[in-house]
């Protein structure tokens, strides 16, 4: 007699309802396999939490669609004719052959690069004296104040500093008109004229505090006992600057370099307001074949040699600046002997820095119908006028609808694509922190065009949502490196142990890892908050009918500098200032409660180190 387990062994399954099912079938086992391996590889998914290698994918699709479909387009209507202003679609190298058989471009071209390759070497050379001088002369707890001091007016409106060196600029510029009451020169001075050199020293003051910020990173790393060790043993100082500062800068300095040049590169406003007749670079010429001569294929040429010619320079100069070797852990030091020098030099530097817009201010007031010198008395008048304007509130309601949406965008995205990125080792961290990152190394004017060539491709207008997708392909980057950089300095043993007494991953995220990231997440928002209030190149070419404040002011110039403008100029570099500072504020108080926490919990008698 068979046992009730072989019985039950051995009868035929029964389906819901007591129906005998019928055997599988080969497609049946061959589903199954397939859907095992799926299944798994969901539920481990499922299960990383934040780990999910699925997390950064948004913030990768985003940067894939709006920036290398679009250059994936403008690469192939490089190789298409245009005739009659229309893309002709014929596959042909006459837009290269043109570009290499006419001098004027390819002349442009070289030109424009020995330009704008002295313009970043002076920049780099003139900003290295005060970042040494912060990073080696400068107590560590005063560090942060002359870091925040050097690099507060890159973060202000880019017109608007444009704008402050419009007026120091001219025959009749403040600073010919000083020269000439002081008695200096009895005319004015060519130097100061709209001409190359206005634009060299304006593209200097414009880059000068990222050049900062590259070479300040690097050379901070250094341990000042290294200078000190060398002094004693009696070498000069260029020979102690040459064989441990430069060699341990490098890497700064080459950065430094490449922002500069890139950032100049591609900016065509510059020059055009700066430079008067002979302001014509290499990205006029892009911009002019999108405007007034409509030929959409060669342009898409120039821009394509731009970029190739771009990647040969970074290809060479990372060769060139080879790898840097340890110099050991952060020490926090500084080197006691006084710096008389470095201290004059770096005062003249903020000097510089912020006498173009602090005269800017004092124009504003300015009871003139002529904007500038000499100041005939105080009015306020000028800042009503501009709260009476509708089409500037108009176009500040643009600005800051496109600001708000761009900024909610990258932090969802940007916070979300950090969280894994922070917990990956491996090529695909790698792979996804190299695809949201790339577009800072492209210029925004390339950018610019591919977009609106990939949108005439697809035959899609332009509207206030393409300024606002543009404005996420560059701000994306910078929020998504903001909160990496905060997350990748945390202690996740709070956040394990939370895990472990029973909290599911995002439960313990939120709880414990914001509130200690959320000074980056509230500088990455502001800083792109900043940003997209101030993008003009990218803004220029992606937008449809509609007019950010950006677009206003540069219109404005072109026509006619009036009073008004200095009040708007003034009224935007309060409020980018007053912005900057509160996040700095949130983001000092809150590390100053954390190191109150963290001193209370120690054994009485010990303390952090300073």
């Amino acid at each position: 007699m068979a046992s009730s387990r072989d019985t039950a062994t051995n009868a035929p399954a029964v389906r819901g309802g007591g129906a005998l099912s019928a055997p599988p079938t080969q497609g049946d086992r061959k589903a199954a396999r397939v859907s095992l391996p799926l299944g798994r590889l969901i539920a481990r998914l499922r299960h990383r939490g934040l780990e999910n290698p699925l997390l950064p994918l948004p913030a990768v699709l985003i940067v894939a669609v709006g920036f290398f479909v679009p250059l994936v387009i403008l690469a192939v209507y490089s190789f298409w004719p245009t005739v009659n202003g229309k893309i002709v679609h014929d596959w042909t190298l006459g837009n290269y052959t043109r570009f290499f058989t006419q001098e004027t471009y390819w002349r442009t071209l070289l030109r424009s690069f020995l330009f704008v390759g002295i313009a970043s070497a002076i920049t780099v050379v003139l900003t290295f004296p005060f970042a040494y001088f912060v990073a080696t002369k400068v107590r560590p707890r005063r560090r942060l104040f002359w870091v925040l001091v050097a690099i507060i007016p890159f973060w202000t409106s880019y017109l608007i500093r444009v704008f402050a060196w419009l007026n120091m600029f001219g025959d009749e510029g403040l600073l010919n008109k000083a020269l000439q009451a002081i008695g200096l020169t009895s005319s004015p001075i060519g130097l100061f004229g709209f001409d190359k050199p206005a634009i060299v020293i304006t593209f200097v003051y414009l880059l000068f505090p990222l050049a900062f910020l590259t070479i300040y990173i690097a050379i901070e790393r250094m341990n000042p006992a290294m200078l000190e060790a060398s002094a004693d043993l009696g070498a000069k100082p260029w020979r102690s600057l040459t064989t441990i500062t430069l060699p341990i800068a490098r890497t700064g300095l080459v950065a430094g370099f490449i922002f500069s040049f890139i950032s100049m590169m591609g900016d065509y406003a510059t020059p055009q307001l700066i430079g008067g007749t002979n302001g014509v670079l290499y990205s006029n010429l892009i911009i002019n074949q999108f405007n007034n001569s409509m030929q959409w294929g060669f342009g898409a040429t120039l821009a394509m040699l731009l970029l190739v010619s771009i990647f040969l320079l970074l290809v060479v100069l990372r060769t060139a600046a080879g790898k840097v070797e340890a110099v050991g852990e952060y020490t926090m030091g500084f080197t006691h002997r006084r710096a008389p020098f470095l201290l004059a030099y770096s005062l003249l530097y903020l000097v510089f820095l912020y006498t173009p817009p602090a005269l800017l201010v004092l124009l504003a007031f300015n009871d003139s119908p002529q904007s500038g010198l000499p100041f005939v008395g105080f009015t306020t008048h000028w800042f009503s006028d501009v709260f009476h304007n509708v089409v500037l509130v108009d176009s500040l309601w643009t600005s800051v609808q496109v600001a708000v949406s761009a900024v909610i965008v990258s932090v969802v995205l940007g916070t979300l694509a950090a969280v894994q990125i922070s917990r990956a080792r491996g090529k695909l961290r790698g792979f996804n922190l190299g695809m949201i990152a790339v577009p800072l190394f492209l210029p925004p004017v390339v950018l610019g065009l591919a977009i609106i060539i990939g949108l005439n491709a697809l035959g899609i207008e332009r509207g206030l949502w393409t300024i606002v997708a543009g404005h996420v392909i560059i701000t994306l980057p910078v929020v998504t490196l903001m909160v990496l950089v905060r997350l990748e300095g945390l202690d996740r043993n709070q956040e394990l142990a939370a895990m472990d007494l029973g909290a599911r991953p995002w439960r313990a995220f939120f709880s414990i890892s914001v509130p200690q990231a959320l000074p980056g997440i509230v500088a990455g928002a502001m800083i792109a908050f900043a940003m997209s209030m101030d993008e003009f190149i990218l803004t220029f070419l992606v937008t449809g009918s509609q007019q950010t404040l950006p677009l206003y002011i540069f219109g404005s110039l072109r026509i006619r500098v009036t009073p008004d403008l200095n009040a708007i100029s003034a009224l935007m570099l309060g409020a980018s200032f007053l912005l900057l500072t509160l996040g700095v504020l949130i983001a000092i108080g809150r590390d100053r409660i954390r190191r109150r926490e963290e001193v209370s919990r120690l054994p009485a008698g010990v303390g952090l180190p300073s």
